[in-house]
């Protein structure tokens, strides 16, 4: 009773906050179609569904007859609830109607431009607005409820990490060690993989993404290992490159530069930066070693109920201002064509002036096996 009551506090204060956007929108109302997006404003885990959020804190949930005792066991505080019969933009409307609003927004990276048309259609006496990312403005701040949960998912990718060294030997699929850590993400208590598992060998790991593939492993070969597991609906996200045997000198040194450059944009993700002074304090360093051309990508990312969230045309992390409890990785790397490539990436909690890293795998050497 107590969990309920302080989940219905914050879902209440998140509440607070997103209808504050609402009227600076001078809107009455938004339209909310991702789903990580209701989540986090009822706790309705449940896919298929709409919510209405009025700009007085009013909230009407669209679902169906499947998540009827889902949504009275997950939704605390006061919801109405509307089991949808028909197509969803018809009930969105006869909800709409009911309200008396002028003025209503939709998230415009969920809407389709011919279900746009459809509301339009059926709503000629509502104007209509776009809206980019408004939830997760408020989302980017976790309370700590939701750092709780990033804590446990961290904690639990890490413990499966950790079990599927012994497997890394010659002859040993990619596919079967990520197979095998997707499987221990749920026997430690996560609710599985919250992306397709990166194992990426040899040549395959100068591939950024290199997606698990039949590739054996072979004796000298750089293994970079990109894993996370849902824990409540929140993502870890880390990476670490291990040795298979012995490497040539070369990588060896690019770990080394790797590592550092991680490191300085650590110590970078602090309140009043912004995620391009992360970028520039490790960007700068791998210039400085000569290897700027070989990190293509951009230096993080923020984690919550998705796995990728700063990452937007809207909120772009380049430019977004550091906060307190923000979470976001720091994954620098290099990549050689042909070669091989090396990523550390850990997920790093905002706190004043000083980081806190919740990914706490070993990396200061290679960890060969």
């Amino acid at each position: 009773m107590e969990k309920q009551q302080e989940l219905l506090t914050l879902i209440n204060q998140r509440i607070s906050k997103v209808t504050d956007l609402i009227k600076k929108q001078n809107a009455d109302a938004m339209i909310i179609f991702n789903q990580a997006n209701y989540r986090y404003l009822t706790n309705f885990t449940g896919e298929e569904a709409q919510l209405i959020l009025t700009s007085d804190g009013e909230r009407y949930l669209l679902s169906d007859s499947r998540f009827a005792g889902q949504i009275k066991a997950q939704a605390p505080g006061e919801l109405t609830v509307i089991m949808k019969h028909g197509n969803d933009y018809d009930e969105i409307t006869k909800v709409l109607k009911k309200l008396n609003l002028r003025r209503v927004l939709i998230e415009g990276e969920f809407v389709s431009a011919s279900e746009y048309q459809k509301l339009l259609v059926l709503n000629p006496d509502l104007e209509f607005k776009m809206c980019e990312e408004l939830v997760e403005r408020v989302r980017n701040v976790k309370d700590k409820l939701e750092i709780a949960a990033l804590r446990k998912a961290i904690e639990i990718s890490m413990i499966s990490f950790k079990e599927i060294l012994p497997m890394i030997k010659p002859g040993v699929k990619e596919r079967t060690i990520a197979a095998k850590l997707d499987y221990l993400f749920k026997v430690n208590g996560g609710d599985g993989p919250d992306f397709d598992t990166i194992v990426a060998s040899g040549v395959r790991s100068s591939w950024a993404h290199g997606v698990a593939s039949d590739k054996e492993l072979e004796d000298g070969d750089m293994i970079v290992i990109d894993f996370g597991s849902f824990y409540n609906g929140y993502a870890a996200d880390i990476t670490r490159t291990v040795s298979l045997g012995k490497v040539d000198s070369q990588m060896h040194q690019i770990y080394d530069i790797v590592l550092a450059a991680q490191k300085r944009g650590i110590k970078s993700a602090i309140v009043g930066n912004t995620g391009a002074d992360v970028d520039s304090a490790a960007r700068n360093y791998i210039k400085n070693q000569g290897y700027g051309e070989y990190f293509g990508h951009g230096i993080g990312h923020g984690i919550g109920l998705e796995i990728h969230e700063l990452c937007q045309p809207a909120l772009p992390f380049r430019k977004q201002k550091l906060e307190n409890n923000m979470v976001h990785t720091v994954e620098p790397g290099i990549y050689l064509p042909n070669k091989g490539g090396v990523r550390i990436e850990d997920d790093v909690l905002i706190s004043g002036k000083s980081p806190v890293v919740l990914s706490t795998l070993p990396k200061d050497e290679i960890l060969s096996l």
